[in-house]
C-alpha cells in the first residue's frame, strides 16, 4: 500500500484529507508532517506524526523518509514561500518521494497579477523540472472565504467594496478541495502530470455572488467595485498590515493575509484570471460539488479560523 506524507499536517485542509484518507481505510499508513506535532491526538498505531517546519528545511528529508507520495500544502510566506516549497522538493527526492501532489490557486499563468499566483506559478515549474511525478491541484478560491470574510462583514454594513472590478469566479467548498486531494492521493498513479482546476460548480459574478449572500444572510448587500487604491486606504485605515508577517494577529474576520495580497487578488479577478469553471471535481470524486449558497448556508454565523474546527 503507497504511503502518504502529508505535510502541514496541523492545518485544516491537510487535516481534513487525513480524517477522508483514514475514514476510507483505518489502516491506511500516514505520516503527519507538522511544526506542533503535539497538537496531533488520537493517532493508531499506522499513523506517524513527525516535526517539520518550513524555516527549519533540514528537518524535511527525515520527516519525509518512508513516504511514497507527498501532499505539499503550500506556504504562506507570500514571496518566500518559493523557496521552502523549493527546499521541501528537494527534501522529498533525497527522501525517496516517487509523487508530489501539490496545492496551488486557480488561474496561474504569466502575467496574473495575484501575489499568490506569482508564487505558484515558480513552484509548479520546480515541480516539473524535478524529475518527480507531480499532480497539481489549481484551488479556486474557497467559498468559506466568501461567506466569513466578504459576505459577512458586508450584510452587517450593506455594502461589499472590492476591487474584482465585475469579474466572475467559481468559489469552491473546501471540503471539496480535501475530497478531491484524498481521491487523488488514494490513488496517486492515475493522476500522474495531471494540472487540475478545482472550482466550484458555478460561475458567478460579483453581483451573483452579493445576491446569494442577501438571500442567505437576510440582509440587503449591494456590490461597488472600487480602485487598489481606495481598497489600500480601507485595509490601511483598519490597521491591516500591508505584507505578510508570520507572527500577524489574526483579522477580526480570522484569518493572516496582508493587503498587497488580498488587493492582487482581487485584480487578478477583475482581470479575468479567476473566471475558469472546470467538472474536475466531479470528474475526481464523482460527485457534484458544493454550490456557494449551500456553502453560504453552512458557514452562517461562522468566523472563517474556526470553520471546519469540529470537522
Amino acid at each position: 500500500m503507497t504511503r502518504i506524507v502529508i505535510s502541514g499536517a496541523s492545518g485544516d485542509l491537510a487535516r481534513r484529507v487525513a480524517q477522508q484518507l483514514l475514514a476510507a481505510d483505518p489502516l491506511r499508513e500516514l505520516i503527519l508532517v507538522t511544526r506542533t506535532p503535539a497538537s496531533i491526538s488520537n493517532r493508531g498505531s499506522n499513523v506517524v506524526v513527525r516535526e517539520g517546519d518550513f524555516e527549519r528545511p533540514e528537518l524535511f528529508e527525515e520527516a519525509y523518509r518512508g513516504g511514497d507520495v507527498l501532499l505539499l500544502v503550500s506556504g504562506l510566506n507570500l514571496g518566500r514561500r518559493t523557496l521552502e516549497h523549493r527546499n521541501a522538493i528537494e527534501a522529498a527526492k533525497k527522501a525517496g518521494i516517487g509523487h508530489i501532489v501539490y496545492t496551488s490557486v486557480g488561474g496561474v499563468q504569466s502575467g496574473n497579477p495575484a501575489l499568490s499566483a506569482v508564487d505558484h506559478y515558480q513552484t509548479e515549474h520546480d515541480l516539473r523540472t524535478s524529475g518527480l511525478a507531480y499532480t497539481i491541484m489549481r484551488n479556486s478560491l474557497y467559498a468559506e472565504i466568501v461567506g466569513a470574510i466578504w459576505l459577512a462583514p458586508a450584510a452587517r454594513q450593506g455594502n461589499l467594496q472590492m476591487a474584482a472590478g465585475n469579474g466572475s469566479l467559481a468559489p469552491v467548498s473546501k471540503v471539496d478541495v480535501a475530497r478531491a486531494a484524498t481521491a487523488v492521493l488514494a490513488e496517486p498513479a492515475r493522476h500522474t502530470g495531471a494540472v487540475y482546476e478545482i472550482t466550484g460548480p458555478d460561475l458567478l459574478t460579483m453581483t451573483d455572488i452579493v445576491r446569494l449572500g442577501s438571500e442567505v444572510l437576510g440582509s440587503e448587500i449591494s456590490y461597488t467595485p472600487v480602485s487598489e487604491q481606495q481598497r489600500l486606504e480601507f485595509f490601511d485605515s483598519v490597521g491591516m498590515p500591508r505584507t505578510y508577517d508570520p507572527n500577524m494577529p489574526l483579522s477580526p474576520e480570522g484569518h493572516m493575509w496582508a493587503s498587497d495580497e488580498l488587493i492582487s487578488a482581487e485584480v487578478a479577478v477583475a482581470r479575468g484570471y479567476q473566471a475558469l469553471l472546470s467538472g474536475h471535481v466531479e470528474q475526481i470524486t464523482g460527485q457534484r460539488p458544493a454550490s456557494l449558497r449551500t456553502v453560504l448556508e453552512s458557514v452562517k454565523d461562522v468566523r472563517y479560523d474556526l470553520i471546519g474546527s469540529s470537522a
